[in-house]
């Protein structure tokens, strides 16, 4: 009974929580020690507490509760009777004339008139709470038929018996958001111009798409400044519009064309060609309008080679053949480069041989003290840092960037540390023994790559490491705010529910006001619906934004990122280790031969 078991979950359980193990955390690279030399609060703290030029007023008489209609009202009707000289009889309370989730109370008694009182403000013939309601479903990114089912489910009657209401309630919340957005996108392209005193603006730009994918009906693209990591300009485009869709079977007629006339300004189709063109196109179209609009130019673009819009910025020449637009690039998507170029090539590089009559292929590349995903990580993560640290020469960052590839190349009878930065702070262990003379007693805590790895990825870190590319790479710039924007669209509208054209928009400029100015954004949109905002309201704003402030200075702490650095090795080293000690059981086609 010699053999050695297997290791179970409980066994790495046990490892991992043992108390007599030392509390001494792993030491990680992180990709973010780069940015110590920043100011110590982060890019939300800077946008909210940047001056807010809208004020929204506090209605003090403004408040909403849920009650139970018939309880409340029953008891009220035995305690109070009509008021009116020679009635005094007995009061009741009705529900009448229902509009979404707004109705008036019916107050009358056997002998008197009844008097009317409305739910919630009139505004219009909508009621004030139908706006209020809506738009605040639609943060969750519910519509029409969520409204309807939490009215359903708490008892709050039929939600609007019809369509029309809801998508009119909707076209006022599109209206207003728009107007609201634009207010809010002139005041950050006014600080981004105070910030670098300059009408010649350094910009990131980056689309994202309704559905994953190149297939996708609509498409978000933003430009957001540098200095003040605002919103400056979006666009969103669309492929299709489902009114023209229902006239195609009648282009040749006369109602068509009477119809066109009138809808051709309206369209929601404000795009042809293919959704990986969207981008392209609206980074085009906002530069072309940046001098109208704001009165700036966008003379440095940040972003990423994705797609062809740099190519296509130069092509369109919006401010003319004689001024040049420079290009740099998002260091984060050149790392994914080194990690995508890694995987493909231990996918590409297979032995084939024959066993039994059957065809296998075996990766020559992958295995252990080899191309693992674990191992990949770390060479992909090395790469950022080696430009994120030397952001400021090439020569440094083409260095660096070599210093890695001999670091994994090095054994204890040939090391290969010369590139490795020196000193006792080196990351460098060797480095580090080398410094304090003990290089005598040293042992390299890891094995090297193979000879065959070394080969093979050697051009990969020829190309990567380009001066072309490199000298993209000056300055060590990122999109990671146009990231972190478009995740917040896709809250307000998911992207595995059906949404039109309308509604991506709403969910772009209500993202973009937010991501400026934060929660107290909503306020602003709401009060131009026509909503009285109260002291709850302001409330919630106000804590969420000291919230979010304090949220972001926490995980932009150097201890927090690197426990959560820690925690993700952990846990694939904890995966590493269970792939290897199982047999396979996933794959196409992996149980056919029983």
């Amino acid at each position: 009974m010699g053999g050695s078991r297997k290791r179970t979950r409980k066994d790495r359980h046990e490892n991992f929580t043992d108390k007599s193990r030392p509390r001494k955390r792993k030491q990680y690279f992180n990709p973010s020690t780069a940015e110590t030399n920043k100011a110590s609060f982060s890019s939300s703290e800077k946008k909210v507490q940047q001056c807010n030029e809208i004020i929204v007023p506090k209605n003090s008489t403004t408040g909403y509760r849920f009650i139970n209609f018939i309880t409340v009202f029953t008891t009220l009707s035995t305690l109070v009777k009509c008021s009116k000289k020679g009635c005094n009889e007995k009061i009741k309370f009705e529900e009448c004339q229902t509009r979404g989730i707004g109705f008036k109370i019916a107050v009358q008694c056997e002998k008197c008139n009844p008097q009317y009182i409305h739910s919630s403000p009139l505004l219009g013939h909508s009621y004030e709470i139908n706006r209020r309601f809506i738009y605040v479903m639609r943060l969750f990114g519910l519509g029409y038929a969520g409204c309807k089912k939490f009215c359903g489910l708490m008892d709050m009657g039929d939600f609007f018996g019809c369509h029309t209401s809801y998508d009119a309630v909707m076209e006022n919340i599109r209206s207003c958001a728009n107007t609201v957005t634009e207010k809010y996108l002139l005041f950050a392209a006014d600080e981004e111009k105070k910030q670098q005193n300059s009408s010649d603006l350094h910009v990131s730009g980056d689309g994202t798409w309704k559905k994953r994918g190149f297939t996708s009906l609509y498409g978000v693209t933003s430009l957001i400044g540098l200095y003040t990591g605002k919103v400056l300009d979006l666009v969103v485009k669309s492929g299709y519009c489902k009114k023209c869709e229902y006239w195609e079977s009648n282009l040749n007629s006369a109602e068509f064309q009477e119809w066109f006339e009138n809808h051709e300004n309206e369209c929601a189709a404000n795009h042809e060609g293919s959704s990986g063109k969207m981008e392209v196109d609206s980074i085009i179209e906002m530069f072309k309008r940046s001098v109208k609009k704001y009165k700036v130019r966008y003379l440095n673009y940040i972003g990423d080679s994705d797609s062809k819009t740099y190519s296509g910025i130069i092509k369109a020449a919006p401010y003319g053949d004689d001024v040049l637009i420079k290009k740099k690039e998002c260091v984060g998507h050149v790392q994914k480069r080194m990690g995508i170029r890694l995987r493909n090539l231990v996918n590409t590089v297979v032995e084939v041989t024959k066993t039994k009559g059957k065809v296998v292929k075996k990766k020559i590349l992958s295995g252990k003290n080899k191309l693992t995903g674990k191992m990949i990580d770390k060479l992909a993560v090395y790469y950022e840092l080696a430009i994120r640290r030397n952001c400021d020469s090439i020569e440094k960052m083409k260095n660096a960037i070599w210093a890695t590839y001999y670091h994994y190349a090095s054994t204890d009878e040939d090391p290969q540390h010369e590139k490795c930065p020196s000193g006792e702070d080196s990351w460098c262990s060797w480095q580090q023994a080398s410094a304090t003379d003990s290089l005598a007693s040293y042992k390299h805590d890891y094995k090297a790559l193979p000879s065959i790895v070394l080969e093979t990825i050697k051009p990969i870190y020829e190309e990567l490491s380009s001066d072309v590319l490199l000298e993209r790479c000056v300055g060590g710039f990122s999109q990671n705010s146009n990231e972190s924007f478009n995740q917040l669209v896709w809250k307000i509208t998911p992207k595995h529910l059906q949404a039109g054209f309308s509604v991506v928009e709403v969910a772009a400029n209500i993202a973009a006001c937010t991501f400026n100015d934060g929660t107290t954004a909503h306020l602003s949109i709401l009060h131009s619906m026509g909503v009285n905002i109260g002291h709850s309201a302001h409330e919630y704003a106000r804590k969420e934004d000291e919230s979010r402030i304090l949220h972001a200075e926490r995980k932009s702490l150097e201890s927090s990122k690197e426990g959560r650095t820690a925690r993700r090795q952990e846990k694939k080293d904890c995966l590493d280790s269970t792939t290897v000690s199982e047999d396979a059981h996933y794959g196409p086609g992996i149980d056919d031969s029983m």
